[in-house]
């Protein structure tokens, strides 16, 4: 069953890739929420900042409300992570990686921050692609808008990302 879904996962990111919801042949897709929220509730395959599934307290600076988060990064993401399981000090995140911080409110996931590297889609904010869904895939910060109220936060981290400075 696990590899099933690994290639599951790995078609829908093919398709992401390869496909352009505007239907012209060979211009960069237009990654949207829904498409997001499949690709991170894919299960299986996934790496834990520092190696771990446990729940940690959200950075006093944090723009989430929730109190707790738990991040997870795809395969192809988690190349960019160290033996610790922290984000190397100088990573360069490889197109269609998926960073997916679950937000906790007590024991229930009650929303899904996703970051979905795609340099050339039209929707990307410095490269990334942000969307933020509550626990019903409810659109809070949509793919749409390229990161904004997301990337002046993250332009302080590695490669946009924060968990290491936030979390040490």
């Amino acid at each position: 069953m696990k590899s099933y879904n690994n290639i599951l996962a790995m078609a829908i990111v093919s398709l992401l890739l390869s496909c352009s919801d505007r239907g012209v042949e060979n211009e960069p897709p237009i990654v949207t929420d829904a498409q997001l929220l499949s690709l991170a509730q894919a299960p299986g395959g996934w790496v834990y900042y520092r190696n771990s599934t446990d729940t940690i307290v959200k950075a006093s600076n944090s723009a989430h409300d929730e109190p707790r988060l738990r991040t997870r990064y795809s395969a192809k993401a988690a190349t960019q992570l160290d033996v610790n399981g922290k984000v190397r000090l100088d990573p360069n995140f490889p197109d269609s990686s998926l960073i997916v911080k679950e937000l906790f409110t007590g024991p229930t996931i009650t929303t899904l921050a996703i970051m979905f590297k795609l340099r050339s889609a039209p929707n990307a904010g410095n490269g990334w692609i942000w969307s933020e869904l509550d626990a019903n895939g409810n659109v809070k910060i949509s793919a749409a808008s390229r990161g904004a109220g997301c990337v002046s936060c993250h332009s302080a981290g590695l490669d946009y990302t924060r968990m290491n400075d936030a979390h040490p």
